[in-house]
């Protein structure tokens, strides 16, 4: 491989790692992301993780023991939706200007990326076009 093509080569190399950093690091903050939602009477509260599941659920006061079972449900799902919609949204402004085009932070948010497989695949890709 001549010199040129082989610095071409190691310097794509070191750009793909640091982008591996910066999209490792980005990972973590998202995974880090935690929100939370009030219902609008603020009886019902609702905390979601970076991947809009569930994590707490806190029922305020005493007033709610005496609505009956699907008005309850109603403010928590309102609640919970609420809180979806704001870690979903938390997620997306950490990793936005990361992700390559065509990439579905939908499903990156919900099952998580596994960086080090893709990362290593490539790289490994690379190196044996440098030999």
């Amino acid at each position: 491989m001549s010199a040129p093509l082989h610095n071409e080569m190691a310097a794509a190399m070191e750009q793909l790692r640091e982008r591996q950093k910066e999209l490792t690091a980005a990972v973590g903050r998202a995974q880090e992301v935690s929100e939370s939602a009030t219902s609008r009477d603020r009886m019902v509260k609702a905390t979601v993780n970076g991947q809009g599941q569930l994590t707490e659920l806190e029922l305020k006061g005493r007033r709610w023991r005496d609505l009956a079972p699907k008005e309850l449900s109603a403010k928590i799902v309102e609640a919970v939706g609420e809180a979806q919609r704001a870690a979903a949204a938390a997620t997306h402004e950490v990793m936005t200007g990361l992700l390559p085009p065509g990439l579905d932070l939908e499903r990156l948010r919900t099952s998580g990326p596994d960086l080090d497989g893709m990362f290593a695949s490539m790289l490994k890709d690379a190196e044996g076009w440098l030999r």
